[in-house]
C-alpha cells in the first residue's frame, strides 16, 4: 500500500465502514492523495484493514471515522434528548447495541440524528488513533445538500447516495428538510419507488419543480438513472468539488468522505 504526502502540511484520514467494506481517503487541504475500498466484513476484517492503513499512512494528523450510510432517525432535540433508545426503537425496532447521536442547527431548530451503530468500529478505529473523531455520514450528507441548496434557485431537490449495501435519500423542498431515510432496497426501481411513495406524501406534489441529485455508485446512463428520467427533468450525478492527486474512475462514489474533508 503506498505512502501519503510528504510534505508538511496537515493530512487527514477520512474511514466509513459499512460492516462489510471500508472506504478511506488520505487528503490534504482540499486535495484527495488516495482513495480505495477495501474488502472487510465483521470487526475482525475491519481490525487488519485499520493495522494496514496505520502502518501504510504515516504522519496523519487526524482521523474521522463514521458508519457509511447507517440506519438513522431524526427529530428536533428537545423531544428527543434522554429518550434516544426509544425513538430508535420506534423506528427501526429493537437493537441491542446502543444508539449514537449527533446533533444539527442546519435545518432551523436543533434536529438530533440518531443513527444505528456499527459493532466494532469505534473499539478498533480508536484502538489504533486514540484521538480519531467520530462523524455522522448520513448528517453530513443531508448537511451539504441543505447548503448547496441554498446556492440554487431552484424549489425542490431529492437527493440520493448509493453506496456498496444501502442507499441514503433526502427530500426537501421550500428550503426544508422534509422526509429522509436509508435502505437496502439497491434492486430494480426499489430507490424510486421510495421517492416517489415521500413525494405523494407532500402536498401539492404534483406541482413540485424538483431536481434530483445523485452522488455515490452510480454512471451516467445507467439503468436507475432513466428510471427516474421517466419522472423527473432534471436529474444530475454530482462530482466532488476537490482536487485529486490521482482522479478515480468515478469520482461521484468518494462524496460520502469528500464531504467529510476539513477544508471543503
Amino acid at each position: 500500500m503506498a505512502t501519503g504526502a510528504t510534505d508538511k502540511r496537515e493530512s487527514s484520514l477520512l474511514l466509513a465502514w459499512d460492516g462489510n467494506n471500508l472506504l478511506w481517503l488520505h487528503c490534504q487541504h482540499v486535495t484527495v492523495l488516495q482513495c480505495e475500498r477495501i474488502s472487510a466484513a465483521g470487526p475482525k476484517a475491519l481490525r487488519e484493514a485499520l493495522t494496514g492503513l496505520k502502518s501504510a499512512l504515516i504522519g496523519v494528523d487526524t482521523v474521522l471515522y463514521s458508519s457509511d450510510l447507517p440506519y438513522f432517525s431524526m427529530a428536533p432535540s428537545r423531544v428527543v434528548v434522554g429518550r434516544e433508545k426509544a425513538l430508535q426503537t420506534i423506528h427501526l425496532g429493537p437493537i441491542p447495541a446502543s444508539p449514537v447521536s449527533f446533533y444539527s442547527e442546519v435545518f432551523g431548530e436543533e434536529l438530533s440524528l440518531v443513527e444505528q451503530d456499527s459493532q466494532g468500529l469505534k473499539d478498533e478505529v480508536e484502538a489504533l488513533w486514540p484521538l480519531a473523531k467520530r462523524s455522522s455520514m448520513a448528517l453530513t450528507f443531508l448537511e451539504s445538500v441543505m447548503r448547496e441548496m441554498r446556492t440554487q434557485s431552484n424549489l425542490g431537490c431529492i437527493a440520493i447516495h448509493i453506496g456498496y449495501e444501502r442507499a441514503t435519500m433526502a427530500l426537501f423542498t421550500g428550503g426544508e428538510l422534509m422526509w429522509a431515510m436509508t435502505t437496502d432496497d439497491l434492486e430494480g426501481d426499489g430507490i424510486l419507488y421510495h421517492v416517489v411513495n415521500a413525494m405523494k406524501r407532500q402536498e401539492d406534489a404534483d406541482n413540485m419543480d424538483m431536481e434530483v441529485w445523485f452522488t455515490g455508485r452510480i454512471e451516467d446512463e445507467s439503468t436507475l438513472l432513466n428510471s427516474f428520467r421517466r419522472f423527473f427533468n432534471r436529474v444530475e450525478v454530482k462530482v466532488p468539488d476537490v482536487e485529486w492527486a490521482h482522479p478515480p474512475d468515478l469520482p461521484q462514489e468518494w462524496a460520502t468522505l469528500t464531504r467529510m474533508m476539513p477544508c471543503v
